[in-house]
């Protein structure tokens, strides 16, 4: 009888692997946090014993809830910022307890005021964390899959996503002899032998420059490669359409731009970003 194939590469491999649909993980997982809480709400455990089912699953929800956006979230930002994906996932289990801390307490406050019984004193917030810390890096432990899975896409989308925050330069940075009256908002530029045509929401000119050195100039602009003899900006492309076996982008100002098949996967994911 063959034995199944337990081999952590390719555990490890899934977890990096980018989700195909993050919307319906996230779907997938509130899904999951309301079957556990239900789960737990029956079993009465003491930290909500006395509630009626209802809140008690409520209370279990946004727990869970809570949790896994607080270590998603500390696990994205420690990629994003350049920390290694094993390492960013540890670090938001250890630090989730001190997060989740707080949000207990308002959540038991919450319960007490639905209950009409504020009159109790409510736990401290060292109080809170001792009681939580234990449970929390379990639950965290738990919710490891969903953070590497998000973190992962992350990880692979760390380049599009920090483009979004940087400043881009002026537009006269990469072309100093572009006239004035182009302005500054940048829509495409375009080969034509050893000239380039740049176009601007205010017009087009024509430039002696070699369009591969023009590519890396452009490097600090959100945009993209769409052809060999094309480039556009990313923010100025409305949509895109289909010609016979290629594709055309259709920019802002209702120019077309011819879109190769290997580049046309890219820019659409660029647009869906």
């Amino acid at each position: 009888m063959a034995q199944p194939d337990l081999q952590t590469s390719r555990l490890w491999a899934y977890l990096r692997e980018e989700p195909e649909s993050m919307p319906r993980l996230l779907l997938s997982f509130c899904a999951a946090a309301l079957f556990c809480s239900v789960i737990i709400a029956g079993f009465q455990p003491a930290a909500t014993a006395e509630l009626p089912f209802i809140l008690a699953v409520a209370h279990w929800v946004l727990h869970i809830v809570f949790a896994m956006l607080i270590v998603t979230g500390i696990a994205s930002a420690a990629v994003l910022l350049g920390m290694r994906l094993i390492w960013a996932v540890v670090l938001a289990i250890l630090f989730m307890p001190v997060a989740l801390t707080p949000l207990s307490l308002a959540i038991e406050a919450g319960m007490a005021y639905i209950l009409g019984s504020q009159d109790q004193e409510p736990d401290s917030f060292l109080e809170e964390l001792e009681r939580l810390a234990v449970p929390a890096i379990g639950l965290s432990s738990l919710l490891a899959l969903f953070a590497f899975k998000a973190a992962a896409y992350v990880a692979n989308q760390r380049a599009s996503i920090l483009a979004r925050f940087a400043v881009e330069p002026e537009l006269r940075s990469v072309f100093p002899d572009i006239p004035h009256n182009l302005g500054d908002d940048l829509l495409s530029v375009s080969a034509n032998d050893h000239y380039v045509h740049v176009r601007t929401a205010h017009g087009t000119v024509m430039l002696s420059r070699n369009f591969s050195d023009c590519l890396e100039k452009l490097k600090p602009f959100s945009g993209l490669q769409v052809h060999r003899s094309h480039w556009v900006r990313s923010k100025h492309v409305d949509q895109i359409k289909a010609k016979g076996s290629s594709y055309l982008c259709i920019l802002s100002d209702g120019n077309s731009i011819p879109v190769s098949r290997r580049r046309h996967a890219e820019l659409r994911l660029i647009l869906r970003g």
